[in-house]
Formats: structure tokens, sequence, C-alpha cells
């Protein structure tokens, strides 16, 4: 997957800080209920620019009138890092739902060192 935007209208467009790169992958969004976004991900190959760890990651972003917005550089939670430093690939998923009491909670899958591929769902909130 890769991602560009425009914001010009359609003259320019640019790469965006995310899904440009080999290894991000299983991208979804969701509105939260405070109004905010939050996006999860895989990273699941940390071929260069990308570093270790592997596993899913999330960043909160809001949606405004030239679009949506997110700090990849300084926002990104690592939700899972299970699959072993090294390992040339790792998970993969990461779909994600709000509770009604706020906590979220996603699935995902992990690998570990005998290459085995593992499935967990997480049960979280956002850092306050």
């Amino acid at each position: 997957m890769v991602l560009y935007r425009s914001k010009d209208g359609g003259g320019n467009w640019s790469c965006e800080e995310l899904g440009s790169h080999y290894g991000e992958m299983y991208p979804t969004l969701l509105r939260l209920q405070d109004g905010r976004l939050l996006f999860t991900f895989t990273m699941r190959s940390a071929v260069k620019p990308n570093q270790p760890p592997l596993g899913l990651r999330a960043v909160v972003g809001q949606e405004q009138d030239d679009g949506l917005h997110f700090d990849f550089q300084h926002d990104i939670l690592m939700l899972d890092t299970k699959t072993p430093l090294g390992m040339v690939s790792g998970g993969g998923f990461g779909n994600t739902i709000q509770l009604e009491d706020g906590q979220l909670v996603s699935a995902c899958s992990y690998r570990i060192a005998d290459n085995t591929t593992r499935c967990e769902v997480i049960r979280w909130r956002l850092p306050e």
C-alpha cells in the first residue's frame, strides 16, 4: 500500500509518511468515541527506513478541513512487539474496535523464534 496526498486539489502529489515503505501493512482506521481517529497498522518487515521491532502499531489523529492528520514521527504507540529481533518477517492484521467503556480491543498475529505464527487479542486504553 502506498499513500499519496495532494494539498492543492490534485495539481501536485507527495508521498505520505505511512504506507510508502515495504513492510507497513494492514492499515485500519477507527473513529473513536471522542471524535479522534485511531490508525493501526502492522510493521511486518523492518526494511529501511523502517526500524524494529516488528508488530502492531497505532497512532491517534484528527480529521480537519484539509484532511486527516497524524504525527507518524512522534506519536506511534507500540501495541505488540513480540516478534523477536532479527526475524525477517512478523505478524499481521490489527483490526481494532472500541468498547462502550472506552477500552480498545485489537486482534493481531506475531511470529516466534521457531517461525510459528501466534494470534492474540490485546485489550488496551489510550495513554492520557
